[in-house]
This record gives structure tokens, sequence and C-alpha cells, in this order.
């Protein structure tokens, strides 16, 4: 799991004050820490508690889970974040009802107690997502080039196509009126007579004999 997919760090704002909500993600669960201006509250979103709220909701495991990570990772205006009495919450609003989709027990975290730093994690996060980006950029100029080279040598195939296409076509139309040519200098209608019924009538082929020389229309 990648760097920014396995840590998410966001602002969500709760009735009674704004809070930064860290989250260290899991195949199954995750932990989280809760910052306020003063004090940081720790808790831990167990399997266990996974399963039984996808129950309660009629969801597959893995779709509860993909619901619940997309809305602590960002501060979404269909729900509702409260921080409350031991527990944090957050809950879906769904027409004028509101839906507790689940909820852990924090604890507030002594100040003697080492906890992770949000300013050194954003530092960190900010590195590693610039870094991404720059290997984006340098892909997405990678995949240009190749573009352009394959669009180059397209071109000049279907140029090369083209090309060898009219060569063939027109050694063909030679090949053509050189034996037509031969059929009318051995034909025995040497007045231009049109006949009607001949095979080479059927194929649209008009035969002219002049004094100088014979000439397939």
């Amino acid at each position: 799991m990648d760097l920014d997919e396995a840590i998410t760090v966001t602002k969500i704002n709760t009735q009674s004050r704004p809070l930064y909500l860290l989250v260290g993600w899991q195949s199954k669960s995750f932990e989280t820490y809760i910052y306020d201006r003063e004090n940081i509250w720790k808790g831990r979103f167990s399997s266990n508690r996974l399963s039984g709220f996808s129950k309660n909701l009629q969801m597959s495991e893995k779709e509860y889970f993909y619901n619940t990570k997309k809305c602590l990772s960002q501060q979404r205006d269909d729900y509702l974040y409260e921080l409350k009495s031991g527990f944090f919450y957050w809950k879906r609003k769904k027409n004028n009802s509101v839906i507790i989709e689940g909820f852990l027990p924090v604890e507030l975290e002594s100040p003697e107690v080492p906890r992770p730093d949000l300013t050194d994690i954003l530092l960190a996060l900010n590195t590693h997502l610039s870094e991404k980006i720059n290997n984006y950029k340098r892909d997405f100029k990678s995949i240009k080039e190749e573009y352009r080279k394959c669009l180059k040598d397209t071109e000049e195939f279907l140029k090369l196509k083209v090309d060898m296409e009219k060569a063939l076509c027109n050694k063909f139309l030679s090949l053509l009126n050189t034996k037509l040519t031969e059929v009318t200098s051995k034909s025995p209608y040497s007045d231009g007579f049109y006949v009607k019924n001949s095979a080479m009538d059927k194929l649209g082929i008009k035969i002219i004999d002049t004094s100088v020389q014979q000439k397939v229309v």
C-alpha cells in the first residue's frame, strides 16, 4: 500500500470544533489519532467491529471498509462527525434522517506519552506526494514521446502503403491496356464495327480501328 493510501490526514468539522483526523489504514482495520488545539485522542477500529457494522448495514466488508475510508479521508458534506463521551462517530445524512455508519472508542492521550507529530507527518506526506507527481510527469513525458514516435511511424507506413497501392494499380492498368491492345489488333472487325453480343461488349469495352493506330477507350 502506498504511503498516501496507508496514512491520511483530514481536517473535519464537527458541531463543536474542527478536528484533525490522522488514520493509519490496514487491510481490515485502522488506528486513528484525533487532534484538536490542546488534546489528542487515540482509537482503533478492529476487524471484528468492521464485520459487525457491515452486517448491520447489509454491506459486504469490502464495500463497508471502502465507504468508511472514503468518508474519513476527506470532509464529506453528506456526513456528520462527532466526538462525544469517549466515542468518535461518523453518520451519513439520508433524506431527513441520519444513519450511524460507524463509531469507535477513543482514549485521551496523556501529554507524557509519545504521540505522532502531525506537522512531521504532513511534511512527510507532502514530500512523498511531490515525488509521486514528479514520477508521473516523467512517465507522462516518456509516454508522450513514444506516442509521437508511433504516430510518425504510422504516418510513414500509411504513405508507403498508398504509394505501393498506386504503383500496383498503375502496373495492373498498364498490363490490362497491353492485353487489350493485343486483343484489338487481332480482332477481325477492323472497321471498328461494334459487336453488341461479343464478350468484350459484355465487359464494357469498345474497339475502335483507325488507319493510323488502334486505341482502346
